[in-house]
């Protein structure tokens, strides 16, 4: 199968842009697992949209027992440059889970993603979260302080938006 990949000129930056990060986030995160588990490296995994019609993506999965519960760093890009009754031209992301094994150290969910309408309007979201299994004041007030630096105006309207999007009702 092969991928088609959207043909816009920012969907090409970001997707470059998001493969980079995936690179440097897994680079990353298999140096970790060097030092503290099992030392495998994080293996790759293609996936498609209807065959690769409408895009697709690499989803690296951690197989580090040791260090990992569960993990990936996905990225993604879907288009509809080809269907006419879709508004959306293309979405392109980054999406990473992580689940340690120790219960103190907190898992984490990213999404960094850019999305463009076919009209060419298109726009950057980044949303993040923490989710101790055993909760740390510290830790939890350093992470929001971390995001509010780093997103300086943005930050109160995307805690609102990231509180809707990673909200689990039944917990």
């Amino acid at each position: 199968m092969t991928r088609i990949k959207a043909q816009s000129h920012d969907s090409i930056l970001a997707y470059n842009l998001v493969t980079q990060l995936q690179s440097y986030f897994v680079k990353a995160l298999d140096s970790l697992s060097l030092e503290i588990g099992d030392a495998k490296n994080f293996e790759p995994v293609e996936w498609f949209r209807d065959e690769g019609k409408y895009g697709g993506g690499v989803r690296y999965i951690a197989t580090d027992n040791s260090l990992f519960n569960r993990a990936s760093v996905n990225i993604s890009q879907v288009q509809y440059d080809c269907d006419p009754s879709k508004a959306l031209a293309s979405a392109t992301a980054l999406s990473t889970i992580i689940h340690p094994h120790n219960p103190y150290a907190p898992s984490i969910h990213m999404h960094i993603s850019w999305t463009e309408m076919k009209e060419g309007k298109g726009y950057w979201r980044m949303m993040a979260d923490l989710n101790p299994s055993i909760f740390d004041e510290n830790d939890a007030t350093k992470f929001q302080e971390s995001l509010a630096k780093s997103s300086k105006d943005y930050y109160p309207e995307a805690s609102v938006q990231g509180d809707k999007y990673f909200s689990i009702s039944y917990l």
